[in-house]
């Protein structure tokens, strides 16, 4: 079953593909991505339009996708909110808890380690040193080591 990665027009996107070694991966974006190979490709309103979460949803349904990675931090607000309707589905939204998109430090720094955890459970991309931060915590992390501090944030375009 495929999974969808937004964002689809940036590098970050197919970094996130190669993490994953997927090649079913369904990348979407707000405008017409070039045709590269024979892959799927989707076109989805701007997160800021009343009609992005039912896009989302309708598109995966249609396309059988099960889990969502948004890599646009507006993407990610609007999900949040829609959490319950997808997991009815049975869709998977790779985006952490509230308490965590509450804490802005943990948004706006950038490492060069990316993570990928399900209900804290490491499912790709670097280990982590083990982190009461994100014991139980959904999505695409960053992170990066200085000193004896480890900052960690979302991976977002």
């Amino acid at each position: 079953m495929p999974v969808l990665i937004s964002g689809g027009l940036s590098p970050e996107a197919y970094r996130l593909q190669r993490i994953l070694n997927r090649e079913d991966v369904v990348f979407a974006d707000e405008t017409e991505l070039p045709l590269f190979s024979k892959r799927l490709s989707l076109v989805l309103p701007t997160y800021s339009s009343s009609s992005f979460v039912h896009e989302m949803l309708k598109s995966c349904l249609d396309h059988r996708i099960t889990h969502v990675y948004p890599l646009k931090r507006g993407e990610v607000v609007e999900l949040s909110k829609a959490r319950d309707l997808f997991s009815e589905y049975g869709v998977v939204l790779m985006i952490p808890s509230d308490n965590w998109l509450k804490n802005e430090q943990h948004v706006s720094a950038k490492g060069e380690n990316i993570t990928i955890l399900e209900h804290g459970n490491f499912l790709a991309g670097e280990a982590l040193i083990e982190s009461d931060l994100l014991k139980n915590e959904t999505g695409v992390f960053s992170w990066a080591t200085g000193g004896q501090k480890t900052e960690y944030s979302l991976y977002l375009v």
